[in-house]
């Protein structure tokens, strides 16, 4: 029986001072010449489209054609299995947005800020910084994977690697976040782009060093959805934390209801399919709070 990989420091992965194209290309299971030209797609790469939330909102999405994505995927799995910090929560194989909110259970004061238009703010600059300074790649190594991760100079929205990427091209800045978080004698929580601070108290020196850390990256907080929780109950990651544990929202409830509802009235086949899939990922979400 195949032994699965384990998660493991940032100094033994495979890709750690890789010094030349041949093997990285090996461990990526393709060739150099395949690999080089990949990485010189550009836009022609990715097919791209808006796609349009049931709210109205407008997501552009930059999605990599097959081969670019099969390759950009096995890089994204080698460079999960390094090791990851406590604060993330995502992307990380085994913690969810309801271990993010459990983190923060029992805390008098919690505060939630997000980080704007993540992926397009993350450049090629700070992915080639990654590859360079943290895995100790020669440059021209280095410089081949960072634009195989970017697109136009950033990561691209719809790209399997972007996730993981997006942190450790900012692993210097979040570190530092959470070791500010700590001298303050609060907890940190980074899940995707959804920052969590909590403790007895949260002092606004410590958001404003937090804010200027995460500035000095490039990277810029929406202010309009920062939002501050007293008594030891508030919002994080889309769930309740409470003094108690963690329960759900009214309007998670009110989905489900709704969607039970619509796939009830609904005869056509290829809809009620579609709304099926809905209610039964809103009760697995169901599920995920009440167990914990």
């Amino acid at each position: 029986m195949k032994t699965l990989p384990r998660p493991h420091p940032l100094k033994l992965s495979p890709l750690h001072k890789l010094g030349n194209h041949r093997r990285l290309a090996a461990l990526l299971k393709t060739d150099v010449r395949s690999l080089k030209a990949m990485a010189a797609l550009g836009e022609r790469g990715y097919t791209e489209w808006d796609d349009v939330s049931a709210k109205g909102k407008t997501r552009h999405i930059e999605n990599p054609k097959p081969q670019l994505k099969r390759v950009q995927a096995r890089l994204a799995t080698l460079l999960a299995l390094i090791e990851p910090p406590e604060f993330l929560t995502c992307p990380v194989k085994g913690r969810s947005y309801v271990t993010n909110a459990r983190h923060h259970v029992g805390a008098a004061e919690i505060v939630t800020m997000d980080v704007s238009a993540y992926f397009q703010s993350t450049t090629w600059k700070r992915v080639f910084w990654f590859f360079s300074k943290r895995l100790c790649m020669p440059s021209d190594t280095a410089w081949t994977l960072a634009h195989l991760a970017t697109l136009n100079g950033q990561l691209p929205t719809g790209s399997p690697l972007s996730p993981v990427m997006a942190y450790l091209a900012h692993e210097d800045m979040w570190l530092n976040v959470a070791n500010l978080a700590a001298g303050s004698g609060c907890r940190v929580t980074v899940y995707m782009d959804d920052l969590t601070i909590s403790g007895d108290r949260v002092p606004e020196s410590l958001l404003w060093a937090i804010k200027q850390e995460i500035h000095k990256t490039g990277l810029r907080l929406n202010n309009k959805k920062e939002r501050r929780y007293m008594r030891g109950e508030g919002v994080v990651t889309g769930v309740v934390v409470t003094p108690n544990g963690l329960r759900l929202p009214k309007r998670s409830h009110l989905n489900l209801s709704e969607a039970r509802k619509a796939f009830a009235a609904t005869a056509e086949v290829e809809q009620k399919t579609k709304i099926g899939h809905r209610v039964r990922g809103i009760e697995s979400q169901h599920r995920q709070v009440l167990k914990s």
